[in-house]
């Protein structure tokens, strides 16, 4: 059998990230990061699955990477996935956040519902690995990832990963993380 390869300028699955800090007294929120996101390998994998019915092949939350000084330098993101949150040393660190909503489907011009929302939501949290996640903590990387057991973190597949310039933790906002990924056809 032959394969055929469908050149195409526009990429089929891309994806988005937003993040707003809402206040907790008063509900006013502000847009701090509004960008693409990186679709790793391991985003095809879960893709793949899923539409062959797997039932385990389902995003269940994203990693929140942090580092707890003021001057660093982000590990580099690539599609392989080279930089793991489960190697990360103090000062850098990571939360393993659940998704805090049931994801939602948006629609693009042209498509019915081609878009989806997941979303998380950070009030408080207790490290994954890494530094102690505290008030000092700079927020600066998410990633959106599959859980196969959400009890076993070492069988988490990550979907798509991004950085962007860090962010100082308040306790006094709500940190809402919400990743959208839309699928186009050629």
């Amino acid at each position: 059998m032959a394969t055929t390869e469908i050149l195409n300028t526009e990429k089929a699955l891309s994806g988005f990230i937003k993040i707003w800090q809402i206040d907790a007294g008063t509900g006013e929120s502000t847009l701090v990061v509004d960008k693409p996101n990186l679709i790793l390998k391991g985003g095809a994998k879960l893709i793949a699955r899923a539409l062959g019915g797997d039932p385990a092949a389902k995003i269940w939350g994203m990693y929140i990477g942090y580092n707890n000084t003021s001057d660093f330098t982000p590990k580099g993101i690539t599609i392989e996935y080279a930089n793991p949150f489960s190697e990360f040393n103090p000062p850098f660190g990571y939360l393993r956040e659940p998704l805090t909503f049931t994801p939602n489907y948006v629609s693009s011009s042209g498509y019915d519902e081609n878009t989806v929302l997941f979303s998380t939501m950070v009030t408080s949290a207790t490290k994954a690995g890494g530094a102690d996640f505290t008030t000092d903590s700079r927020i600066y990387e998410v990633a959106l990832v599959g859980a196969k057991d959400p009890t076993q973190p070492t069988k988490d597949t990550v979907f798509a990963r991004t950085n962007f310039n860090a962010i100082q933790y308040n306790a006094s906002y709500n940190f809402t993380i919400t990743w959208g990924v839309r699928i186009l056809v050629a």
